[in-house]
């Protein structure tokens, strides 16, 4: 680590983040990134490498925060509309998450709700809701709400926010996840509330992903878990999620889904 990382303020630290953006900034990158994340943020195209180095220099400093600094520098970062600073601030809740509260469940919600979009809200969802909701059992609410909600992201969150339980083969609620991906099935919503072509499709592309995703690590820990439902929903499964969803199963269990 550098001389001086540990003993520097906020302010000291997000100027170093912004002449590490200036000094590594790809315009070929940015482009090609901003078009292929639909993104409607500035990119400075820096690599996923380049983020990790920064992070690593400064992981002392940041690791050390108090509370009231990390949600001040989250914040900070997050309300500039640049994808590599809201990036940083989800690392930054990831490596202190120890310090966050399950109050901290609204600015959860608030960073989900203004994600719009797979890199960034995946980087959130996935390792952090584990976390609140082993805080405190109210937060599987917060699912129950979200697959209700008209925007498509926030369905995917409610999909997704288990994953890691089901991964590790400990914790989480495999019911309830399977009636939020039941009742994703009937996409009808999808097409009264995404007119637009483009959106229509990406909305029941990125649920369908999320269904098949998860119950393709569920597999890995539960197989006849997934087998079972695999079979009960596989007339109204889109492709997609039988396909993801059953990747990962032995070739005995492939069998009985041909039956």
């Amino acid at each position: 680590m550098r001389e001086g990382v540990f003993n520097m303020n906020n302010k000291q630290f997000l100027n170093q983040y912004d002449a590490y953006l200036a000094a590594n900034f790809s315009q070929d990158r940015a482009l090609k990134e901003k078009q292929y994340l639909y993104s409607d943020l500035k990119h400075f195209g820096l690599s996923v490498p380049q983020r990790e180095r920064f992070l690593k220099e400064h992981k002392e400093f940041l690791v050390n925060l108090a509370r009231k600094e990390l949600m001040e520098l989250v914040n900070k970062l997050w309300r500039q509309k640049v994808f590599e600073k809201r990036s940083l601030a989800l690392e930054l809740l990831k490596i202190n998450k120890e310090k966050l509260v399950f109050k901290d469940m609204d600015l959860v919600e608030k960073l989900m709700r203004e994600s719009r979009g797979w890199a960034l809200l995946d980087n959130l969802i996935i390792p952090l809701m584990p976390y609140f909701l082993t805080l405190d059992k109210k937060g599987f609410n917060y699912l129950k709400t979200w697959i209700k909600d008209k925007d498509f992201w926030v369905r995917r969150s409610a999909l997704l926010a288990q994953l890691l339980f089901f991964r590790a083969g400990k914790g989480g609620d495999k019911n309830l996840f399977f009636k939020l991906a039941q009742s994703q099935l009937d996409e009808s919503w999808i097409d009264k509330q995404y007119k637009d072509k483009l959106e229509n499709k990406r909305a029941k592309f990125f649920i369908r992903k999320a269904i098949g995703w998860t119950l393709r690590d569920m597999s890995l820990k539960d197989p006849e878990a997934v087998v079972n439902f695999l079979q009960k929903n596989k007339h109204r499964l889109s492709g997609l999620s039988f396909r993801e969803g059953s990747r990962k199963l032995h070739f005995k269990y492939l069998k009985l889904l041909k039956k």
